[in-house]
């Protein structure tokens, strides 16, 4: 066996995802970093942006955190960045209070450290980019998703804004960023042999991206983009372009396997807006999350038994099983073997099939101790940018349960990459758009059987989810009311909601 569970499972990962769901802290600035880094191709090693926001480091052995690097230190380094015009040396308790303030600023997400090629900074223009590699080649995913087929508007709107120093983040960086290493960034070896298994993801049909998932991903981050050319906030810019990348990548990766196996389910994304409060909604809305998981779980395990369609008889299952068991990181606690009888026996699996099933228990257990599903890494991921919230806000179920909702910010985010500026959608016709698009839906009448299916396809993929039709419709119309009040859509004295992400040009209707 030339491969193990985990290096095997890591090669589906960059087959079917294009990327690595296996970082379970990642944070939207991680993927923010990503993606610049790879649509800029450039990075910049900033030490003394770094050590100025790093004067306090955690000592783990005595749990206290300690001065490491000093302003004495600060000013002796990088003096000129801190001289008052007048050309004098800065006052040490403002300079002090300088630091504070930047490392709330730059370090928002927690992921600014003594190492900056270890940091990613809250990012406002392309002279924070870093090789932090924590997205995992998220970023890498988006800026292909972004490039295929010719730039868009998306990466265009984006190395706009990274190019850009007009806003005040990177005004009050810019004496310390000038001091930073600029470096060309192309992909290593290892690293351009990963991306290569996802090549055929980006592949075009008649100049459009042959997936339709992708194709239809792809043409709602640059109608984002095109809404975003006329707003005034740079950095809001940013950040809801990073954002809803986040959202891209949630949705690609549930879709995955309906796209690569005929008649594989798809689970619905039900948005809860009730923020949890009517448990029938709240728990549906849980259900097609935990359908999420599922949904990948299924993909994987199909492409383990496509590898070991040759493994079709008890002898070459136990031959398998003797190469591998050596082969795997706790050699004094064996895991495949058992896993690989579980199936066999208990389950009464084919030899194929419990190999598969042992493949891919193992291939987590050996990413983390106690299993690293990737399903983990899109929560992660949503409960940061904004569409997924605690399943309960008592005891686990807030930490590691969640289900689908949208904050005031995603909502907007949301409308924007689905309503083409200067087209306005009626409401019906604008959570059709949400339907199609993304695979969201809220409770019509129509979306009934595939909530109780967990299943946009319709066919019943897992247990039916029971929730009475007042609930959904009730939550039909929380979403009509959120939607008006982002200050997006009109309503009018007949019934009519209008959806725009202009909302000037409804005066005139």
């Amino acid at each position: 066996m030339s491969e193990t569970p985990r290096e095997l499972l890591g090669r589906l990962y960059d087959e079917e995802f294009g990327l690595r769901p296996t970082n379970f802290s990642i944070k939207p600035v991680h993927v923010a970093n990503g993606l610049a880094r790879y649509l800029t191709r450039r990075s910049y090693r900033s030490t003394a942006l770094a050590t100025t926001l790093r004067r306090w480091v955690l000592n783990q052995k005595v749990g206290l955190d300690e001065e490491r690097h000093p302003n004495s230190e600060i000013l002796a380094l990088y003096s000129d960045a801190f001289a008052t015009r007048e050309g004098h040396a800065p006052d040490v308790g403002a300079l002090s209070m300088l630091r504070t303030l930047a490392f709330d600023v730059f370090g928002a997400d927690g992921a600014a450290y003594e190492d900056p090629d270890q940091s990613s900074y809250t990012l406002s223009n392309e002279r924070f980019v870093t090789r932090d590699q924590s997205d995992n080649r998220t970023g890498l995913f988006l800026a292909r998703l972004l490039s295929a087929g010719g730039e868009g508007a998306a990466a265009a709107h984006l190395r706009a804004l990274l190019a850009s120093e007009a806003d005040p983040w990177t005004t009050l960086a810019l004496p310390l960023l000038s001091l930073a290493e600029q470096r060309d960034e192309q992909l290593d070896d290892e690293q351009a042999q990963f991306a290569a298994r996802a090549d055929h993801l980006f592949a075009l049909k008649d100049g459009v991206l042959a997936s339709p998932t992708l194709a239809r991903l792809r043409s709602s981050y640059d109608r984002l983009a095109r809404f975003e050319t006329g707003e005034g906030s740079k950095l809001n810019s940013l950040r809801r372009l990073v954002l809803f990348g986040c959202f891209v990548v949630h949705v690609h990766v549930v879709a995955r396997w309906s796209e690569t196996v005929a008649g594989a389910p798809r689970p619905p994304i039900l948005l809860d807006m009730y923020d949890g409060t009517r448990f029938p909604l709240r728990d549906a809305s849980r259900a097609t999350l935990r359908a999420a998981g599922d949904a990948i779980e299924g993909l994987m395990v199909a492409r383990f038994r496509s590898e070991f369609a040759a493994v079709n008889t008890e002898a070459a299952a136990a031959d398998l099983v003797d190469q591998v068991e050596p082969e795997i990181r706790d050699h004094a606690r064996p895991t495949f073997r058992p896993a690989y009888i579980a199936h066999r026996q208990e389950s009464s699996l084919e030899p194929r099939d419990a190999v598969a099933e042992a493949f891919w228990e193992t291939g987590l257990r050996e990413i983390r101790k106690g299993g690293g599903h990737p399903v983990e890494f899109l929560t992660e991921l949503g409960r940061r940018a904004g569409y997924l919230t605690p399943w309960a806000n008592q005891g686990r179920g807030g930490k590691l349960q969640k289900r689908y909702g949208v904050t005031a910010e995603f909502l907007e985010t949301l409308i924007a990459a689905t309503v083409e500026p200067g087209q306005p959608l009626d409401f019906p016709e604008f959570l059709d758009a949400l339907h199609d698009q993304f695979g969201i839906v809220v409770g019509r009448r129509r979306d009934d059987p595939i909530i109780r299916a967990n299943n946009l396809h319709g066919a019943q993929f897992g247990t039916p989810t029971s929730i009475s039709e007042e609930d959904l419709r009730l939550n039909v119309e929380a979403l009509r009311q959120a939607v008006l009040e982002t200050g997006y859509a009109k309503a009018y004295a007949d019934g009519q909601t209008v959806v725009t992400t202009d909302p000037e040009s409804l005066a005139s209707l």
